[in-house]
């Protein structure tokens, strides 16, 4: 299954590895409580190149590298020049090392004036006004330096976390802005590709997708629901042009057929629903790790060949291959077999084309909320027994 061909690759938000920028809506978060201090991630920012060498010579080619917006644009219209060419010696770093970059330009965190501001996603009179001047810029600025755009990680994913549970920025649960945040973020992702489509650089779409779990049979409406938003939303506008939402009636979108050359597959743990339309982590017996959620290998089979099924043979990339525990050993059992799904699907015929490792070094942990050893390298660049175990594979 692991041919020379397979891509091995790792992940990072720029909140993870560089801290929250002082203008991001990440920043102004982390004065809530239950939310700890990013400091600077894990020093990525003075050590990158350090960094490229070290995954490299572990053989992890690729990464998955946010370029943050905050930083760049940390006002409307006004620009960080010192930022820019910052993030320009970054990428000419990796490609010197060897390592090809997949540029993404959300994950976990936004302009603080964008995201509060301006409603930024959740705005119903025209958000991507900004987001696609951004688009814009970014692609204009670095195409001949990355190998591929990931325009946003996981955002049906952010939606949830930031206005579903609260769990992210701004940290406060709506059920009205949850639904504007979702139609808004999805039409941002496939306008980026679209946007970046004009480039040479194949474009990513990348989802969090959870089997979900109908816990007594009278859940299986409320089930439906969250299939509709998680699952069909996206993958019916890639098939059939068409986008519709349990709250919003259908629309033909032609623009976004067929979008995005690839997709990740997000690792995502089992949720369950229940007859009031919660989520909660699945199986309740269920081993936790530190956010509650509940990781199960044999749940990644289940999502591969689902999302196979309903792409039609698009090329997958399974995304976020990693685990938020500081329990090594646990994290070893789960590369095992979350990889062993991924060797049983693609000997199938499945198509899945890499796996990206997430996060690589330790850091600041976006989903603990907190600085969290869940890497396959310790903070001072130590390779742990997980790392191992996965060199064994490549």
């Amino acid at each position: 299954m692991f041919d020379d061909e397979f891509i091995w690759g790792a992940g990072c938000s720029s909140v993870a590895v560089e801290g929250a920028g002082l203008r991001s809506d990440w920043y102004r978060f982390e004065g809530t409580p239950d939310v700890d201090q990013s400091g600077d991630g894990n020093n990525f920012r003075s050590r990158f190149v350090e960094d490229f060498a070290l995954l490299a010579e572990h053989d992890f080619t690729h990464l998955r590298l946010t370029i943050e917006w905050a930083r760049i644009e940390p006002f409307p219209g006004r620009y960080d020049r010192d930022e820019l060419e910052h993030i320009e010696e970054v990428l000419i770093g990796a490609r010197d090392a060897g390592v090809s970059i997949w540029a993404t330009l959300h994950h976990g965190s936004l302009p603080g004036w964008f995201a509060q501001d301006t409603d930024g996603f959740c705005s119903t009179t025209g958000p991507l006004v900004h987001w696609s001047r951004h688009v814009d810029r970014m692609a204009e600025m670095f195409d001949s330096y990355v190998s591929a755009w990931w325009p946003v990680e996981d955002p049906i994913g952010w939606a949830l976390n930031a206005h579903h549970y609260g769990n992210r920025p701004p940290g406060r649960r709506s059920p009205e802005k949850f639904r504007d945040a979702v139609e808004g973020v999805i039409d941002a992702t496939f306008d980026a590709h679209r946007l970046l489509s004009s480039g040479t650089n194949p474009v990513i779409g990348s989802f969090g997708l959870p089997t979900l779990h109908s816990t007594q049979p009278e859940a299986d409406r409320e089930r439906n629901h969250w299939e509709e938003v998680i699952w069909r939303s996206w993958t019916r506008a890639i098939t059939e042009g068409v986008f519709q939402l349990p709250w919003k009636a259908a629309t033909e979108r032609p623009d976004m057929a067929d979008a995005f050359q690839a997709i990740g597959v997000g690792i995502a743990s089992p949720v369950g629903v229940d007859p009031t339309g919660s989520l909660i982590p699945w199986p309740q017996s269920g081993r936790r790790d530190e956010t509650g959620l509940t990781p199960t290998p044999p749940a990644l089979g289940e999502t591969l060949q689902r999302a196979a099924q309903l792409l039609h043979g698009k090329d997958l990339l399974v995304t976020g291959l990693g685990a938020t525990t500081a329990n090594d050993g646990w994290r070893e059992e789960l590369f095992e077999g979350w990889l062993d799904q991924i060797a049983a699907v693609g000997n199938e015929g499945l198509p899945i084309r890499g796996v990206f490792v997430e996060p690589a070094i330790d850091g600041y942990d976006i989903a603990a909320r907190a600085h969290l050893d869940s890497g396959v390298f310790t903070r001072s660049r130590e390779p742990k027994p997980s790392l191992a175990w996965i060199a064994a594979q490549q």
